[in-house]
């Protein structure tokens, strides 16, 4: 089931991935005919009711990932829309999506779609959205600022201020720069795909990169004092992680250290 809200012209909706002993949110927006990310084919059933049901004139998605482009294929096929994509990640949306299988079980497949090159610029009939190249939790990942409003579509760049966990393909050294990049922006609101409407987005952020440079500083610390990255992982993340060994390391704090 998905639930709806609106934030001024933006509509919001709210779905929940469960499976495994793990709940996510998932949050997308439609803004003006505009479509940031599709939601995963786990909630296929209600999202495609939605989508049926709206006006959807081109969809902007801010990675590659199957939770935020599950739904891609559906609307490429049924609502004969434009949708853009990074271009080094277009090969990869071209074939269908290899997961393990508990990502399988929580966020369902990605069919192939046939995405065409992210425009630097994404206009409506009365908004523009700059897209501006964000690598960190992903190479090939945007957000997606409207400057005249203050928005900021972020996807997977803040999710929350404290990281714990992180994806294989992360890298905590692009996410520092990348967040420091972003807060030259004049931005105030931040609609995340996991953690929904942020107000005050701007100081959230960058509560944030102050986390990650603090982590940084203790890291390097330790490494001077000869610790290898594992053993440092368990000084800093001593607690059990059990998506660890349900994702096969695809998922863990190791991620962090290594990178950063």
């Amino acid at each position: 089931m998905i639930n709806f809200s609106k934030y001024k012209d933006i509509i919001i909706t709210h779905g929940l991935c469960s499976g495994l002993s793990i709940r996510m949110n998932v949050y997308i927006y439609l803004v003006d005919g505009l479509l940031f990310d599709t939601g995963p084919s786990a909630l296929h059933k209600d999202t495609a009711k939605f989508f049926s049901q709206q006006t959807i004139e081109q969809v902007a998605l801010t990675h590659v990932h199957e939770d935020h482009s599950g739904m891609a294929h559906w609307l490429q096929k049924n609502k004969l829309v434009p949708i853009y994509l990074h271009p080094e990640a277009i090969k990869t949306a071209e074939k269908r999506g290899k997961y393990r299988l508990y990502r399988r079980f929580i966020w369902g497949g990605r069919e192939p779609f046939y995405p065409q090159a992210m425009p630097k610029v994404i206009r409506t009939e009365r908004y523009a959205f700059e897209a501006i190249e964000t690598p960190g939790h992903t190479e090939f990942h945007h957000v997606f600022y409207e400057q005249d409003q203050g928005w900021l579509i972020t996807g997977d760049l803040y999710i929350g201020r404290k990281v714990v966990l992180a994806l294989y393909e992360e890298n905590m050294l692009q996410m520092i720069a990348t967040l420091e990049k972003v807060l030259q922006l004049d931005f105030d609101t931040m609609f995340c795909s996991h953690a929904g409407v942020v107000l005050k987005g701007k100081e959230k952020m960058r509560q944030k990169l102050d986390f990650l440079t603090e982590l940084q500083g203790k890291v390097r610390e330790l490494r001077a004092k000869g610790l290898t990255d594992g053993e440092i992982d368990k000084i800093i993340y001593p607690k059990k992680q059990a998506i660890k060994t349900l994702s096969g390391g695809e998922w863990s704090s190791y991620n962090i250290i290594h990178t950063i």
